[in-house]
């Protein structure tokens, strides 16, 4: 696994070379590297057939609370097939319960622990997942705005970085999520323009505990209230039908194909 900051255009050339080479397969290795500007891990798995000679659709990629970032990923390179987008699955923080900075959940050095700051762990994320937007974009011809989901308590991640930032989203797929007003203060909240088109779709499983589910839709109807109150247009929640409690990535794939008008 290849774990670096900023890759150099060698690497970047042999990865094209090694992606074009398997045209045909139906998953790519996951690599590892770190934020240029920041320092924020991400996992990453480009789509088959990459090149730099155009953009590439971007899904940000965020696990539940056991934080296994590279084994959820592992779920949606599996499931995007020949699909062109760029997964990642950046190392962030706030995708927990009470417990967060859990050392042993995550590939950062005691260093690199010692340079987080402070507590907010949402404002880590927020300035870590836009430094790796950049690297995605500058290093491997990611489209400027990139779709986002995230499962369980990975709700508490996306609702932030959606309703905080609009303008950097595509779209953004909730999944069964949590959501408890974490990192969104009422002055947080954007009050950009774009908060009106942002598409968001929230979806839920079919399948799961009922005190959970019903744990969930609670949550999920305080958060698409907030957004509504503050200017934001949310869909109402889908249900998956025939799935179990998990991150959907079928679902959630079939649905950014939507909004760019491809088929899967």
């Amino acid at each position: 696994m290849l774990t670096s900051s900023r890759p150099p255009l060698a690497v970047m050339a042999l990865a094209a070379i090694a992606v074009a080479s398997v045209a045909g397969a139906e998953s790519t290795p996951i690599s590892t590297h770190q934020a240029t500007t920041h320092v924020m891990r991400y996992h990453l798995a480009l789509p088959v057939g990459w090149s730099a000679r155009h953009a590439w659709p971007v899904l940000v990629v965020v696990p539940d609370a056991k934080r296994e970032f590279e084994a959820n990923l592992a779920r949606f390179v599996a499931a995007r097939g020949a699909r062109p987008y760029i997964l990642v699955a950046p190392e962030v923080l706030s995708c927990g319960g009470a417990r967060t900075r859990t050392a042993d959940q995550y590939a950062y050095t005691p260093a690199e622990w010692a340079r987080l700051g402070g507590g907010d762990d949402f404002a880590f994320d927020e300035a870590g997942v836009a430094a790796v937007l950049s690297d995605v974009h500058g290093h491997w011809n990611g489209e400027a705005r990139a779709f986002l989901t995230g499962w369980e308590a990975g709700g508490h991640t996306v609702w932030a970085l959606a309703l905080r930032h609009p303008e950097r989203w595509r779209g953004v797929a909730p999944v069964t999520p949590n959501y408890q007003r974490r990192g969104l203060a009422p002055a947080a909240f954007s009050r950009n323009a774009d908060r009106a088109t942002l598409p968001i779709q929230p979806l839920r499983c079919a399948t799961a505990d009922p005190a959970l589910l019903r744990f969930t839709d609670q949550q999920t109807a305080l958060a698409l209230n907030d957004a509504r109150s503050h200017g934001f247009r949310p869909q109402p929640v889908r249900v998956v039908a025939g799935t179990q409690h998990g991150p959907l990535p079928d679902a959630v794939l079939a649905w950014c194909d939507s909004l760019r008008g491809a088929r899967p």
